[in-house]
Order: C-alpha cells, then sequence, then structure tokens
C-alpha cells in the first residue's frame, strides 16, 4: 500500500463521517444532549463519581494511585522464538489544579514502575513532572505555556528500538508557548515548542548517544467563521531539528529544516460534531545534500462524533516525518488513521472498541512498514474513589524487511485509587 492510496483512503473515511456527522447534527433536537465542544462519553463531567480532590488554598490536590497487571505473549516484538510473560505496572501520580475564575496553572508528576515475573532484566522505571497555566490577558486574548522533563524507555515495537538490551531509556524536557486572540470572526494563534531528547547508551553496547537532538517548531494559523460552527482556516508551521553529533557514528548529518502549509475547516456543531480536517503541502530539507529531502501533499483530521448522548464516535489521521536510526534512510513519513467507539452501557460503565493502521515510508530506502492494532476495554467506575479497567489489545507490523515483523497480544487489568 502506498502513502498517496493510504491517505486517500483516509481522507474518503473522514469525508463520509464528516457528511454523516453534520446530517445528525442537522436533524437531532438541540435539547437532546447536552454535550459541550470537545466533549466526548470518556471525558464527561460525571458529578456522582468524580474524584473531589483535597483543597489546599485555592488550588486542588488529586493523588491517585494505578496497579495493573498485564499478559504479553510477545514482549520483544519478534519474528519468532517470542517471548512471554506477566508485567505488573505501579503507577502513583498526583496533580495540583488551580481553582480560579480567572487564569489558570497546573502542575503534575508521576512515575511508572514496571515489573516483568520471569525477565527481570525488562524491568523499567519511567517518571515525568510537567506545569502548564493559562493568562487570561482580556476576554478575547489567552495566552498559554507549559513545560516538562521525563525519563521514559523505547519498546522493542518501536521502529527506532536500537536491538540493545532492553529497556532504552531516553530523558525530554520540552515546552510549549501560544498566544489566541479573538477578533471578530478572526481567530489568530501564534505557537511555539521545543524538545529536547537526550539518549542512554544500551546495554549490550549500543551507542545511541549521537541520537541526541533538538527540535524547535513554530506557526501561525489563522481562521475565519463563514458561518456560525464553521470555521475556515490557514496554516504555516516551520521546524529546525539539530543534533548534537554530526555526523552520527554511522557517518551520516541528519540536521534538517521543514515547513508545512495547510488549510482546512474546523467545525463544532452543537456538541454533536466537532473537530478540525486538512490538506496542505510539506517538505522537509536536510543540510547534507547526500541525504533524501521529502516534499509532497499532507493532510490530517481529528473529529468526534456524538452519534447519541451514550455513543462517541472518535475519528484521527496524522502524518508526521519522523527521525529514523535507520543507516539506509533520511527519515520516514508516519502515517496513522486510527477509529475509537466509546459507549456508556451504564452512567458508570463504560465500553470501548479501537482500531488503528499505520505506514511508515522510509526516503531514501525501498521500504514501507505496516502497522495494525485493534482492542476493546471495559471501565467501571466504583464510586469517587476506585476505578476498574479490563482491556485486549492486538497488534501487528508487516514490512518489506521480515525480520522486523511481528504479532503480539497484550491483556491487562486494573484499579485505580485516587481522592
Amino acid at each position: 500500500m502506498t502513502r498517496t492510496s493510504l491517505g486517500t483512503g483516509l481522507l474518503f473515511v473522514a469525508a463520509a463521517l464528516l457528511s454523516a456527522g453534520v446530517a445528525e447534527a442537522q436533524t437531532k433536537p438541540t435539547g437532546q444532549t447536552k454535550s459541550k465542544r470537545g466533549e466526548t462519553v470518556l471525558t464527561r463531567s460525571r458529578p456522582e463519581v468524580d474524584p473531589l480532590g483535597i483543597r489546599v488554598g485555592s488550588f486542588l490536590l488529586f493523588p491517585k494511585l494505578t496497579l495493573e497487571q498485564s499478559y504479553n505473549d510477545n514482549i520483544y516484538a519478534t519474528n519468532d522464538d517470542e517471548t512471554d510473560d506477566f508485567i505488573t505496572n505501579i503507577r502513583p501520580e498526583v496533580s495540583l489544579e488551580s481553582d480560579w475564575t480567572n487564569h489558570a496553572l497546573a502542575l503534575a508528576a508521576g512515575l511508572d514502575q514496571g515489573l516483568y515475573f520471569s525477565n527481570d532484566n525488562a524491568d523499567y522505571t519511567d517518571w515525568f513532572t510537567r506545569a502548564t497555566g493559562r493568562l487570561d490577558v482580556t476576554r478575547d486574548i489567552n495566552v498559554q505555556g507549559g513545560a516538562g522533563f521525563k525519563r521514559a524507555h523505547e519498546d522493542p515495537d518501536d521502529p527506532n528500538f536500537g536491538g540493545g538490551e532492553y529497556p532504552e531509556y531516553y530523558f525530554q524536557t520540552d515546552a510549549f508557548l501560544r498566544y489566541n486572540q479573538q477578533f471578530g470572526r478572526f481567530l489568530a494563534t501564534v505557537d511555539g515548542t521545543f524538545a529536547r531528547l537526550d539518549y542512554e547508551n544500551a546495554k549490550g553496547g549500543i551507542q545511541n548517544q549521537d541520537r541526541d537532538i533538538n527540535i524547535f517548531q513554530g506557526g501561525v494559523r489563522v481562521g475565519y467563521e463563514f458561518q456560525p460552527n464553521y470555521q475556515a482556516f490557514v496554516r504555516a508551521s516551520g521546524n529546525r531539528r539539530v543534533y548534537d553529533t554530526t555526523p552520527d557514528d554511522a557517518g551520516r548529518t541528519r540536521d534538517s529544516s521543514g515547513y508545512a502549509v495547510v488549510t482546512g475547516l474546523a467545525v463544532d456543531l452543537t456538541g454533536v460534531l466537532f473537530g478540525d480536517v486538512f490538506v496542505g503541502y510539506r517538505e522537509q530539507f536536510y543540510d547534507n545534500s547526500q541525504e533524501d529531502d521529502f516534499s509532497g501533499p499532507t493532510f490530517g483530521l481529528s473529529l468526534g462524533w456524538n452519534v447519541t448522548p451514550l455513543t462517541t464516535i472518535t475519528a484521527r489521521v496524522e502524518q508526521t516525518v519522523q527521525e529514523t536510526t535507520d543507516n539506509n534512510a533520511s527519515a520516514y513519513v508516519l502515517t496513522v488513521g486510527s477509529l475509537s467507539v466509546d459507549h456508556e452501557l451504564l452512567r458508570n460503565l463504560l465500553l470501548n472498541a479501537n482500531g488503528s493502521i499505520g505506514e511508515e515510508d522510509y526516503e531514501g530506502a525501498s521500504q514501507t512498514d505496516m502497522i495494525y492494532t485493534a482492542g476493546v476495554g471495559i471501565r467501571y467506575l466504583m464510586n469517587r474513589h476506585f476505578y476498574a479497567s479490563l482491556a485486549y489489545r492486538f497488534s501487528e507490523r508487516d514490512g518489506d524487511n521480515s525480520n522486523d515483523d511481528y504479532s503480539q497480544n497484550i491483556i491487562r487489568i486494573g484499579l485505580e485509587g485516587q481522592f
């Protein structure tokens, strides 16, 4: 399957969903649902079971502890000689959120301890800290910002996994700043982001530090509401990617710059259908002329459709240019389309089914990999303090290099306690 055919198919599905959602929104009485923009079956408020938090002055403190037990029939994501195991995850988290009329501030921190029953060499410890805020300058102007720092690991099913002993850790520092202004029917947004990735060398002699990189991105979006609930917009963005080590250990210089210009439509139909869809053009070009540049059409969407007050369908399509550790390619273009259905069987019993199709198209190499996922889940909200969950997920990679192919089944059961 080529990138063009996959993109055409995903956009066709999106158009069908958009048309059906618009028709539904136009025929559904306004009072039939109380959904707000961006609100779904999963995210809507449930006062009878939502945690109240612990008041600390003008803030609310939300401590949480999640215990999860899972079974994975292929923990190393291999094509043969699969290794299965049981994994216990312990995830303490805490967040502190402001309870103000204007402005907002939130702080969060958490840890994820993964413990394997038989393969304890694969045990891992991830953690994160994050701060976000919003400054309401006037009724029509606000400034948002945030910063975070975390340690995480690459799973063996990641295309950039180095093949050393699992886990392979990296540190990420990131920050963003966004300015929003409404003037009449126009809405303008200016934003910038920064990300710094620092990789640790993997066990077994795999050198990863030549992957350390700084990524700068910025963009401007201008939208015009040409009729109520419909906004046409144009967005222009650029990026700069700079590695610490050039050339890298393989002799390649991967520093690059890129841009994208897209136009699209944002809809907000009384909480029934909401989201964005866009198409445009993207280019990523490399400082080293021996690396293969990428240029071509780009597209994306994020749509939520509250089919009924009890059922939400969410569709997403995203295309990005990703860095790669493949010595035969300059980068790969990742195109992912996903569909999720959430249903409120009871007020405190939520069901989910989801699936996705992804394509990794490597620039400069005759390699294309397809990734498929499917899953189902159930979430039981026992009371304000305890939630339980059960989920199943299937994933498969099918590519030109059969050594990278794998299939994986994961079953998870979890218990979450909170205040």
